[in-house]
């Protein structure tokens, strides 16, 4: 995967969103990315991006990851670790 610059954790800021975002940015950081990552709680861009359910995983405006809070494997995944 070539280097991804943004990561979009979307939802309404429930506590499922939160800890995705916390899932999400301790596997950045151990993965020592230099992406950014992002908590967005608009739902216009929700809307924009297709996203069904919530919360959601976007990477450089692709939702990779949603409805639930994500394994940290499945964040590496997503960013092409490991």
């Amino acid at each position: 995967m070539s280097e991804v610059k943004v990561i979009e954790v979307l939802g309404p800021g429930c506590p499922r969103c939160k800890a995705t975002f916390e899932v999400v940015s301790k596997v950045v950081a151990e993965a020592g990315l230099s992406c950014q990552v992002i908590k967005n709680e608009s739902i216009d861009r929700m809307v924009e991006l297709g996203l069904m359910a919530t919360p959601g995983v976007a990477v450089d405006g692709k939702v990779a990851l949603f409805g639930r809070i994500p394994k940290p494997d499945e964040v590496r995944a997503v960013l092409g670790l490991r």
